[in-house]
């Protein structure tokens, strides 16, 4: 199987997380590398941590590039920058890049936002304005090469049966 790096950028609640976590296949050598996983690492989501946990996730990229994995690279990436750096990595290493924009109505994001699984244990969601802002981020900064994915006109089935075709 050949090496591949799948970045899914989107807003909150987008369905980053779900897709990654269905992606991942260990026998098949797929992994899963999540931004907002690193970020705990540092502290809880504080925005001068970012680019500890930015520059970790790009160690970690390296690292399973080495080990030769296909890479499943979710997050928001606020900053274009760090999503360059992580397709500078993929491009010295000559193994394709697909980029997927994951697409999702304001409206359903805020609505997905409050029924978390970690909400629904009892944790605070996101909220209203956080999810507006980053939503707002990631509309008015995007990238040009990625292939549009709305989660919220697709099933999840759906999603994983076009974004699984760049294994093979």
């Amino acid at each position: 199987m050949k090496q591949v790096l799948i970045i899914l950028r989107g807003a909150p609640c987008s369905g980053k997380t779900t897709l990654g976590k269905n992606l991942r296949n260990f026998e098949k050598k797929i992994t899963w590398l999540s931004l907002d996983y690193m970020k705990p690492i540092f502290s809880e989501f504080k925005d001068e941590t970012l680019e500890a946990a930015n520059e970790a996730s790009l160690n970690t990229l390296n690292y399973l590039f080495e080990q030769e994995y296909s890479v499943v690279f979710d997050g928001i990436f606020k900053n274009p920058e760090h999503l360059k750096k992580a397709i500078k990595i993929a491009d010295n290493r000559n193994i394709p890049i697909v980029i997927y924009q994951l697409e999702c109505s304001l409206k359903t994001l805020l609505a997905r936002d409050k029924n978390r699984a970690w909400v629904k244990r009892g944790a605070d969601p996101l909220g209203d304005g956080l999810i507006t802002s980053l939503y707002e981020k990631v509309i008015n900064n995007p990238i040009k090469e990625a292939i549009k994915l709305n989660t919220e006109e697709k099933s999840l089935e759906e999603c994983l049966k076009i974004i699984r075709k760049n294994f093979d």
